[in-house]
């Protein structure tokens, strides 16, 4: 299935407020993804404990589950440029922590699970804020080539930040340690520059009010928007039941026969096709049939799974990886746009924080049920199983939210402030 041209419309690259809003989400991007590679090869090789490794996953999730609503609950009442400015400073302190736990010679784990944490809250006001910045620096019309533009760059992240994490730990671990906070620092740079005032609560009866109203007014709002909630529990169930990142060793080791070299094409090839895709929608923005091509996506993301799943040759797994990327990138282009149209300026920090939450949540617990479907079948039948899940859920989607299936542009969803 295909879109029709685009229309003719400025692009988003020629607005100088976005091309420091991209510059801002590289670096913060990067700094996440550098940052995890270095610590968790620092914990590892010091105290040679996998659970450790387990520990930082947890450190770098909980803050985003116990703080993500009321981060969003800040963004929507302070300047998000402002959070994003304190989210790097946090990350760049917590890194320049870590810089001075490896020059004191420290090997006790508890020290580094405790600054992850710091630098998890710091990544939490960044992935809450970053989204929602977004519709206060673009125009409607510009929004869909901007979420683009902006996967794009985080995708890059994806597959640059673990590269230069492991170029830069082979100059030693401190010059790592000190690149990143350099490189957070850079980032609070950026974002102190941006002079994007604070969205304002608009809606009646919410002035004065406790937080928990507020927060719990931005969940009501999601609950009333079928399009959003659709989008929303579409991508969760889709990744709740498909993930088969925790497996991706399994796969290269034992079925594969690739090593290690193997499995780090199996875990690029994603973001590689996310990338390809990111970039076509950045300068091509789907026009016309949003929603069609929305769930289209979704089902052949579980079919690219599914052929993962029964794959045994190196090229043509990687190959079913790249376009299960790919599809992924456009249900989450047209996923966030929609949000962000939907959702009035004065609860966007709102209502990205329930769909950030709600995406932590479902990647997390998507690794654990590939692993703990992967213990108990075996890898081939719990991915295997994963990819037909992901069919099921886009069927079920489909029947059940006729708002999302009929979704033609996705500028007619958009928000009239005032209106």
């Amino acid at each position: 299935m295909s879109a029709d041209p685009a229309p003719a419309r400025p692009d988003a690259l020629r607005d100088a407020r976005f091309r420091a809003y991209l510059a801002g989400r590289l670096g913060s991007n990067l700094v996440t993804r550098m940052q995890a590679v270095v610590v968790g090869w620092h914990i590892y090789e010091f105290s040679g404990d996998p659970v450790a490794l387990g520990y930082v996953g947890l450190a770098m999730f909980v803050p985003m589950v116990l703080l993500g609503l009321v981060i969003g609950d800040w963004a929507d009442r302070v300047s998000r440029a402002r959070l994003l400015t304190v989210s790097s400073i946090i990350m760049c302190g917590a890194s320049f922590g870590f810089l001075l736990l490896g020059l004191e010679g420290v090997e006790r784990v508890a020290p580094y699970i405790g600054l992850t944490a710091l630098f998890g809250v710091g990544a939490a006001f960044n992935r809450v804020a970053l989204p929602a910045l977004l519709p206060q620096i673009l125009p409607p019309e510009q929004l869909a080539g901007g979420v683009a533009w902006a996967s794009t760059i985080s995708q890059f992240a994806v597959i640059a930040g673990p590269a230069a994490a492991g170029l830069l730990l082979l100059a030693g671990r401190d010059v790592a340690y000190g690149t990143v906070a350099l490189l957070g620092l850079g980032s609070a740079l950026v974002w102190a520059r941006m002079h994007i005032p604070p969205a304002i609560l608009s809606e009646t009866g919410l002035h004065g009010v406790t937080m928990a109203a507020r927060v719990l007014a931005g969940i009501a709002f999601v609950r009333s928007q079928p399009l959003i909630l659709g989008a929303i529990l579409l991508d969760l169930f889709a990744v709740l039941l498909g993930g088969v990142v925790a497996l991706l060793p399994v796969f290269a080791k034992d079925i594969l026969h690739a090593g290690p070299v193997g499995l780090g094409l199996l875990r690029a090839a994603p973001a590689v096709g996310a990338v390809i895709v990111a970039l076509l929608l950045a300068r091509r923005p789907l026009a016309r049939h949003a929603g069609p091509i929305f769930f289209a996506a979704v089902a052949l993301h579980g079919v690219a799974i599914l052929a993962f799943g029964l794959s045994t040759n190196l090229a043509l797994s990687c190959l079913a990886l790249a376009v299960a990327g790919a599809t992924d990138m456009v249900s989450v282009v047209v996923r966030t746009t929609v949000v962000q149209l939907a959702t009035p300026n004065a609860m966007q920090g709102r209502v990205n924080a329930v769909n950030q939450v709600i995406i932590s949540a479902s990647n997390e617990l998507g690794d654990f049920r590939a692993g703990l479907m992967g213990g108990l079948m075996g890898a081939v039948p719990a991915v295997a199983a994963g990819g037909l899940f992901i069919l099921g859920v886009t069927v079920a989607g489909f029947l059940l939210c006729p708002p999302l299936r009929r979704l033609d542009r996705m500028e007619d969803v958009a928000h009239r402030e005032g209106g």
